[in-house]
């Protein structure tokens, strides 16, 4: 089980370097073959080592049987699926780099950027919160979360109502929704630190584990 965890972190930290290239290759800072080439890798090892986990909780159980903390195992198996997910997200942020996107060049360039600092602050605080089970911490970010989800929700509508060219708007609220699933697959992680089992994804304050 702990080699698990420290998979999972080993994950967790891998889709900071994800979100990343993607966003550089998207702002126009870094070459998009290079960072495609280089995402490619650890995508690769992202789905590599989700496999892994769900392979090893399964062993696991099969050796420890009534031992075993069942609601642990599901919790990382549902964890590491999450994060694989993160990684998926940011390939799709690559891809709009890879269509000759350049979010860097709008009069919203400002904006974008901020969204995009939030996010990767979103990354690191969450990997230490949840390497170090602060349950504080996770709270403070799962609600966090919930708001910039809605404020995202808000972008999208608006582009997706633009009168702007296709060629602005379409890419922006693409953007915008894959900040929103980054961020709720991050919550969905955070989740397992304070809910119970049968809980995880579905937070409510009141009735995280004491």
């Amino acid at each position: 089980m702990e080699a698990a965890e420290e998979q999972i972190v080993a994950m967790l930290a891998s889709c900071q370097d994800t979100f990343e290239l993607a966003s550089g290759a998207v702002f126009g800072e870094l070459d998009v073959t290079e960072a495609g080439d280089q995402l490619e890798l650890i995508d690769r090892d992202l789905n590599k080592t989700e496999r892994a986990v769900r392979r090893e909780m399964l062993v696991h159980g099969t050796v420890r049987g009534a031992e075993l903390d069942h609601g642990l195992m599901m919790a990382y198996m549902a964890v590491a699926k999450d994060i694989e997910r993160i990684g998926d997200y940011c390939k799709n942020i690559w891809n709009l780099a890879q269509m000759g996107v350049n979010l860097a060049t709008g009069t919203d360039r400002e904006e974008l950027i901020s969204h995009r600092k939030r996010v990767a602050s979103l990354l690191k605080e969450s990997l230490e919160a949840f390497r170090a089970e602060d349950t504080e911490q996770v709270h403070q970010l799962i609600q966090g979360i919930d708001a910039d989800t809605s404020h995202y929700d808000e972008h999208i509508i608006e582009f997706v109502n633009s009168d702007l060219p296709g060629r602005e708007a379409a890419p922006r609220a693409l953007f915008y929704r894959y900040m929103k699933r980054i961020s709720a697959h991050l919550s969905n992680v955070l989740t397992s630190i304070v809910m119970p089992v049968d809980r995880i994804d579905f937070y409510k304050k009141s009735k995280a584990v004491e």
